[in-house]
């Protein structure tokens, strides 16, 4: 087994639901797996700093390295992408995803030129969030995670919301290898089996906010993957 890459472990009571998880993240690519209301966006989202409530310790798990519970929030150089298109209105497509470099007076640099290729938004870079649709907005919210300069991490939560499903298939294997020959590793959220599956991803298994299992996708979701088989063969 590769060694760790990150340790995260997240303690919270939100609302009905108490969050008590710890994750070893050596996998390029680790998919946070369970039903909607388990906890998992949540685990994200305080990895990020975005649950002051919640008891976080996430350390990047090398030698001589800080733990990131202990640098502020906009200093952790991670990327997120968020659930649901989050982005500005009066900045182009172009702008919003070169928001996430430092270099934002260049609307064109080459982060955001790679990016832009990578989610297949090149055609639409002058755009405005306005004009573009529920799934082209999801690209935009993807590309601009992954325009950041040499992040620790890149988080992503439920990536592929709105957007269909013959480009995802599409646009997965694109991510994963970018990634990969950037040497970032890649944290999601999904329910999405399939998702899962495609990317042969390292998954943790997320139930009422704890893990129950955890293990190559094709171990973890075996008998889900099972079920879609027949459900196909019929």
């Amino acid at each position: 087994m590769p060694d760790p890459h990150h340790l995260l472990r997240v303690n919270a009571n939100l609302g009905p639901l108490h969050v008590s998880a710890n994750m070893t993240l050596s996998a390029p690519w680790t998919i946070l797996f369970g039903p909607s209301g388990s906890g998992k966006s949540s685990i994200l989202r305080a990895a990020c700093g975005l649950i002051p409530s919640a008891d976080v310790h996430f350390t990047q798990a090398l030698p001589h390295q800080q733990s990131l519970d202990r640098i502020p929030t906009h200093r952790r150089n991670l990327a997120y992408a968020p659930q649901g298109a989050v982005l500005f209105p009066h900045l182009t497509v172009s702008q919003n995803v070169s928001f996430a470099t430092d270099v934002r007076h260049q609307p064109h640099s080459a982060a955001t030129d790679v990016a832009l290729d990578l989610f297949q938004l090149t055609p639409l870079a002058h755009r405005v969030p306005r004009d573009l649709s529920g799934g082209e907005r999801q690209r935009v919210n993807l590309a601009r995670a992954f325009a950041v300069q040499t992040p620790h991490l890149i988080l992503l939560d439920e990536p592929f919301t709105g957007v269909d499903r013959s480009l995802r298939d599409i646009l997965l294997p694109r991510m994963q290898q970018h990634a990969a020959q950037q040497g970032i590793p890649v944290l999601s959220v999904t329910h999405d089996i399939e998702e899962a599956l495609i990317l042969n991803a390292e998954v943790i298994r997320i139930e009422q906010g704890v893990i129950v299992d955890q293990g190559p996708a094709s171990q973890v979701l075996a008998d889900e993957r099972a079920r879609m088989l027949q459900i196909l063969q019929r």
